[in-house]
């Protein structure tokens, strides 16, 4: 009975390489919005009517993430580090604060869910605790102040509008529509590709170069040819880490999915999950 939305951190990178925090705010306030707008809206299946009950009872909701994997090339942040860790972990510490804080609102304005009481919501008895950080924050990427107080101060006053509010969804499909190259939170998986498709029978070749990765590239001075030949050598393994005439500074940023350790896989994904309540 899902009801998710994704916020594209690809397009909340402002002009000089830092998370653009106030659009960033505005777009989760909107989509809070949005998803409970669309609990109601939704047309359930007839032939299920627990499900539009379990909706309704809990206005459950999951906004999460996509292209974290762009946000993180476009600050020039590795993926998986300790470094890019903390920036994952900072990212959707705001993302959540922020999306709790719309629901409050809305339960202040349209009343919290009907199941609220004896749940860990429930004003009269709050057992919910605001999340933390697995390890402590010591980079600073000019992300506002967050201040959880206000937060429980909010539920025990009005309550919450949304039994749970976060997700992160694999969004496949959505992130190729809307051209991010890092689908939900995993890295890129490849930084250069040839795609086949059948075109009446033919086979249909087409290129595919990660547009921040060549903007990189031209950014270090190298020319168009010495470009094209680092790309025809990327299609073979979808990784620059072998590639000597890729500068040493552009590798260390520009992983992949097959370059990144499976603890560095696993540590993202912990690191992430501290700040979301459903999977």
């Amino acid at each position: 009975n899902c009801c998710l939305g994704s916020v594209n951190l690809a397009q909340h990178v402002a002009d000089n390489q830092r998370v653009d925090w106030e659009k960033l705010q505005e777009s989760v306030e909107v989509a809070t919005r949005f998803l409970d707008n669309v609990v109601t809206a939704n047309e359930y299946v007839p032939a299920v009517p627990q499900l539009e009950k379990a909706a309704h009872r809990v206005r459950r909701i999951g906004l999460g993430i996509m292209g974290l994997g762009d946000l993180m090339y476009a600050l020039r942040v590795r993926y998986g580090t300790p470094e890019g860790q903390e920036l994952a972990a900072q990212v959707m510490e705001f993302v959540r604060f922020h999306a709790m804080r719309s629901s409050i609102l809305l339960a202040r304005e349209r009343g919290p869910f009907p199941a609220i009481k004896g749940s860990i919501y429930d004003p009269g008895d709050l057992k919910w605790r605001s999340p933390k950080p697995l390890t402590p924050y010591e980079h600073d990427w000019g992300r506002p102040a967050l201040d959880w107080d206000e937060i429980v101060e909010g539920i025990r006053e009005h309550g919450i509008r949304n039994g749970a509010q976060c997700t992160i969804a694999p969004t496949g499909t959505l992130a190729t529509v809307t051209g991010c190259e890092g689908y939900g939170c995993e890295p890129v998986f490849a930084l250069a590709y040839v795609r086949h498709v059948n075109d009446e029978g033919g086979d249909l070749k087409l290129q595919y170069a990660s547009p921040l990765f060549e903007h990189a590239l031209i950014e270090a001075g190298l020319d168009e040819a010495t470009r094209q030949r680092i790309v025809e050598q990327v299609n073979l393994t979808g990784s620059c880490q072998d590639i000597e005439e890729v500068p040493p500074d552009i590798r260390h940023v520009f992983v992949v999915s097959g370059d990144i350790t499976a603890e560095e896989h696993v540590r993202m994904q912990a690191a992430m999950q501290a700040f979301v309540d459903n999977s």
